[in-house]
């Protein structure tokens, strides 16, 4: 009977051993598995965010394939932009009478653009440029050419009348090349810019 007493003592110890354990190992389970869900939900927003970033830029290019698709159908290479060619002007001087005083504008004008035909068409027409120049600033108003605005309003006329002599006289001389059958037509390039490199009123 003594013994079977001293058996019973020790498996009293074992089990709250056992439970300890169980213990244990169910808090080392739970550890792994809030670990495993926090690297799961790491791993969904990443992916998540790539799709929708993926998405975004997929978007974006075909909006512009269906945007430039008609031009590009026409052309199999794409077309970079040429550089800027300058042409400067010979300095205009302008007189002005302002309430019965003689004021004077002395301007220097360069013309921007990208195709070296335009070259010819400016060195032939130079005459009836310079002579559309001379008129357009005669026109103006002394006092608004004080002002930023009338400043960039004159570029823009400016800008407008050259354009618009060269493409009269562009046309002019296609049709003349179609009437000889020639095999190179004139280019139909046009000044981008006029800038004003010296601008002083007295």
């Amino acid at each position: 009977m003594a013994a079977g007493k001293k058996d019973e003592k020790p498996s009293k110890d074992a089990q709250p051993a056992e439970g300890a354990v169980d213990e244990s190992k169910q808090k080392k389970k739970k550890l792994f598995m809030f670990i495993g869900l926090a690297i799961l939900l790491v791993v969904i927003s990443v992916g998540a965010t790539f799709f929708v970033v993926s998405k975004m830029m997929g978007g974006e290019k075909s909006g512009g394939e269906d945007a430039t698709s008609a031009s590009e159908s026409s052309e199999s290479a794409e077309v970079v932009a040429k550089p800027a060619i300058y042409f400067p002007l010979k300095t205009f001087t302008v007189n002005y009478d302002v309430n019965g005083r003689q004021r004077f504008l002395q301007a220097e004008l360069t013309l921007m653009y990208r195709d070296e035909a335009v070259l010819k068409t400016l060195e032939l027409h130079m005459p009836a440029l310079r002579n559309s120049l001379v008129m357009l600033l005669s026109r103006q108003v002394f006092d608004e050419l004080q002002t930023a605005e009338g400043k960039e309003k004159l570029r823009t006329d400016a800008l407008a009348e050259i354009q618009g002599i060269i493409a009269k006289e562009g046309a002019a001389a296609a049709a003349k090349s179609e009437e000889k059958d020639a095999k190179e037509k004139p280019s139909n390039a046009n000044v981008e810019q006029v800038l004003f490199t010296q601008f002083v009123m007295q």
